[in-house]
């Protein structure tokens, strides 16, 4: 007995992780018995004990949420009804640093509105976010700043667990990793509250994975060239990733939007800004094809779609794709936005995929894939899904597929099979657009005098206008400075150029590319 006694005592003291359930808590909307529904229902599929529901008592004018009213809040609402009450709960609770992941409900708003700015000036001055984007900065001053010029998110592109993220980075605004269940409000499960594709969602967060299951990149080869960087950018980068991880991947770069694939795991695409969509709706059964096709359980998606987790309540109001189609359709977790977020804001789909398809649970792959924190991104969908197919040592010698073995690519994540660096500082081009060396891409936000603060972006801007053509300039290597280049430049806003290649030697150089 004495030994058994020791071996327990062991143990205790030992210690060990908690389950993941035990680090979530759930926010559900008391107002409406349908947030309450969706609360519940996520709590008993994952056994997350009942003290760790919150609920807070927000206002609507329709319990059954029918309306779209529901889906904005003010600032100062946002802070009375939302901020506030979940930071006392989190303080009385004891969860300020046991709980790592909020999951918010249909019911607690989507949108903070701040008030309209200069489009042009929006990564600068806009305080328009998403609910989830800034509840992830609880007990941050960070809340409420505006644009992202402060903001880069420092999980992003990291491979270690949040847990010990949090641990090693006790002072970062990053404290919650925040999931949203949500879908259409209607049809409800007979005898209850819960809208069908919430609960459908919830069951996919949990279903087995399958075998053989493929990857869906849907380019769209006609786009103009300020679009177009992204497909070099963030869709040419999924394919090498995904194929160099032994993957079955579709690059569909056709001039029709896919249609009609089976089994589809993962899918990113272009949505509604597809110059070839076929209606206004998108996603599922137009003109007797069903677009993109059915999914896998665990399925992950994300589009390039400024808008399109703007709203969840039927009947949709179209003019961009939406998220909820894509859960109606069966998708298990989807990235999106609330609100305009301008193309260099939106998660990255191949860090996204990437991090996914290695067994990171789905909130961690769509946090160290999201560039900036506390601005309109939403994730929507089981945080704890995981991609669990048996897959041994899938870490590839060559991420991005160019031919160059990532211990010798001067762009790890991007295809440049030419390695061009002009600068010779150990860096592709395509990755490297600090052009002025300071160890990061900025922008003086439209302004080129004084030259002191100009920015990488308008030196690259002032270039393409000129018809000048200077080599670090050229970003894309095809021998011009133009559209394509400010826009690969801005995709790199506030980050460091690479990752690529690292000199061994700090008098180590490689011969410029002119």
């Amino acid at each position: 007995m004495r030994f058994l006694s020791s071996i327990i005592l062991l143990i205790v003291l030992l210690g060990c992780e908690k389950n993941p359930r035990d680090r979530i808590c759930v926010v559900v909307n008391d107002a409406s018995p349908v947030s309450l529904a969706i609360g519940e229902a996520y709590m008993r599929a994952r056994g997350i004990p009942k003290g760790q529901l919150l609920r807070l008592s927000i206002p609507v004018d329709d319990p059954e949420l029918g309306d779209r009213e529901h889906e904005s809040i003010s600032r100062e609402e946002f802070e009375r009804l939302i901020r506030i009450p979940l930071e006392e709960s989190f303080e009385k609770n004891g969860f300020r640093d046991e709980i790592d992941i909020i999951v918010t409900t249909k019911g607690i708003p989507l949108r903070v509105e701040g008030p309209a700015v200069d489009p042009a000036l929006s990564l600068r001055d806009s305080t328009t976010a998403s609910v989830d984007a800034e509840l992830s900065l609880l007990f941050s001053p960070q809340i409420g700043s505006p644009g992202i010029a402060s903001s880069p998110n420092p999980y992003y592109g990291q491979a270690q667990g949040f847990r010990d993220f949090r641990r090693s980075h006790p002072t970062s605004p990053l404290r919650y990793l925040v999931a949203r269940l949500t879908g259409y409000q209607t049809p409800i499960e007979a005898g209850g509250a819960l809208p069908r594709d919430v609960g459908a969602l919830i069951a996919r967060g949990q279903a087995p994975n399958r075998e053989n299951s493929l990857w869906l990149v849907d380019f769209d080869p006609t786009l103009p060239i300020a679009m177009d960087a992204a497909n070099r950018v963030l869709l040419d980068p999924v394919v090498g990733l995904l194929k160099g991880l032994g993957l079955r991947v579709v690059a569909d770069d056709g001039p029709e939007t896919a249609a009609d694939l089976e089994n589809i795991q993962g899918f990113a695409s272009w949505g509604s800004n597809a110059s070839t969509e076929k209606a206004p709706q998108t996603y599922g059964e137009i003109d007797g094809s069903l677009h993109p096709g059915g999914f896998a359980p665990g399925a992950i998606a994300v589009d390039l779609v400024s808008t399109n987790a703007r709203s969840f309540t039927a009947p949709p109001v179209y003019g961009q794709s939406l998220v909820a189609d894509l859960i109606a359709q069966g998708v298990g977790g989807a990235a999106g936005h609330v609100a305009e977020p301008t193309l260099p804001t939106v998660v990255r789909p191949h860090l996204l995929f990437f991090h996914f398809a290695l067994g990171a649970p789905a909130i961690e792959a769509y946090y160290r894939a999201l560039p900036y924190l506390g601005w309109m991104n939403v994730y929507i969908g089981d945080p704890l899904m995981r991609w669990d197919i048996p897959r041994g040592n899938m870490r590839a010698a060559d991420s991005d597929g160019d031919g160059r073995p990532d211990s010798d690519d001067n762009c790890v994540l991007i295809p440049n099979a030419r390695q061009r660096d002009s600068d010779g500082d150990g860096y592709g081009n395509i990755c490297d657009a600090d052009v002025n060396g300071d160890g990061l891409v900025t922008t003086s936000w439209g302004e080129s005098f004084p030259l002191s603060e100009r920015g990488d972006v308008e030196m690259i801007a002032l270039s393409a206008r000129d018809g000048l053509h200077i080599a670090d300039h050229d970003l894309d290597g095809d021998g011009k400075v133009n559209q394509r280049d400010i826009s690969i430049a801005q995709l790199q806003l506030f980050m460091a150029p690479g990752p690529g290649r690292r000199f061994r030697d700090p008098e180590e150089k490689v011969n410029p590319d002119p």
